[in-house]
């Protein structure tokens, strides 16, 4: 059977959840039994981060550090660090990276790095002796692909799963790493635009999104505070986002990103084929509308026949009194 190790990379902020990964491997072995190693890489060692792992279940706790990794660390000297630390590894294994961006293109890179198969962003992932089921969202969340594999090294995404198992106690261990980097990566180049909200569609347990009826940007700014006081990335239909009410970067939906959060609010949102073609399955969508036929209400979870500016100034001011 596999061995379980989480892969972290410590120190970005576009991570959201670094330790889902270990969770998700807690939950794997809890099913069907064996010990979680992870693997936590950083620029220094980091007490907080060897915590928050063995609380999300890890049995086998590597604190891994390098001076000469940036912050935020940029991706090439991450796979430089991880393909040092994982090429004495022998043992089948299924090797965790954190749901998002930075995760998934780990994983992809490190399986042809190290000759393994990468699985992607998967929903689900189950051993079964020396083989690897994965499941996989397709076809924007409406159909699912079942994948396996009995490939002695996996690289895979995982989410947090909805409830993790009690953590048992784990063995730390500290190192300092001197592998070389690569040392003609240009510095990554940060730009603010304008609207942009602090927290990504990636990764974001709750998104707050507005279409074409929140009808101006004054509406999106309201949007911002709501989502600032829950924690939450903002999001935006293609005609908000064609009305330059939000960014592209927000955009969710067919042609833009594919978002898999635990709350999804929408508000005045028609609910077309082509956005929710963005939402994930699992996802609890509350709708928020004063079309009572809008199609939004076919698929929410909740729904309240309102307009918006009655709803989202009463909720803010609800938060900001708690």
């Amino acid at each position: 059977m596999h061995d379980l190790c989480a892969l972290i990379p410590l120190g970005d902020p576009s991570v959201a959840d670094p330790f889902a990964a270990v969770a998700a491997a807690a939950a794997i072995a809890a099913r069907s039994g064996g010990r979680v190693r992870a693997i936590l890489l950083g620029r220094v060692p980091d007490a907080d981060a060897i915590a928050a792992a063995e609380r999300d279940g890890a049995t086998d706790i590597l604190s891994a550090a390098h001076a000469g990794l940036s912050e935020p660390p940029q991706a090439e000297h991450l796979l430089a660090a991880f393909e040092h630390l994982l090429a004495a590894e022998t043992a089948d294994t299924l090797f965790l990276l954190p749901a998002g961006a930075v995760g998934e293109e780990l994983a992809a890179r490190l399986a042809i790095r190290l000759r393994g198969v990468p699985l992607g962003r998967c929903t689900s992932l189950d051993r079964d002796g020396g083989q690897v089921t994965a499941r996989r969202a397709s076809h924007g969340g409406r159909a699912e692909a079942r994948l396996t594999t009995q490939a002695p090294r996996c690289f895979a995404s995982l989410r947090r799963p909805a409830a993790a198992p009690a953590a048992p106690g784990a063995a730390r261990r500290e190192i300092m790493l001197d592998c070389p980097l690569p040392n003609d990566v240009p510095p990554p180049e940060i730009r603010h635009t304008a609207g942009e909200q602090a927290r990504r569609l990636e990764g974001a347990r709750i998104v707050v999104t507005g279409g074409r009826g929140m009808a101006g940007a004054e509406g999106f700014a309201l949007l911002r505070d709501l989502a600032a006081l829950l924690d939450a990335a903002t999001g935006a239909s293609l005609p908000a986002v064609d009305a330059g009410w939000a960014s592209v970067g927000q955009q969710v939906g067919q042609s833009g990103a594919f978002v898999t959060p635990d709350l999804y609010l929408a508000f005045a949102l028609s609910g077309t084929a082509q956005h929710l073609a963005g939402i994930g399955l699992n996802a609890r969508i509350v709708a928020v509308n004063s079309d009572p036929e809008a199609e939004i209400f076919r698929v929410a979870d909740l729904g309240l026949v309102a307009p918006w500016q009655e709803v989202v100034p009463e909720l803010i001011e609800r938060l900001r009194a708690r």
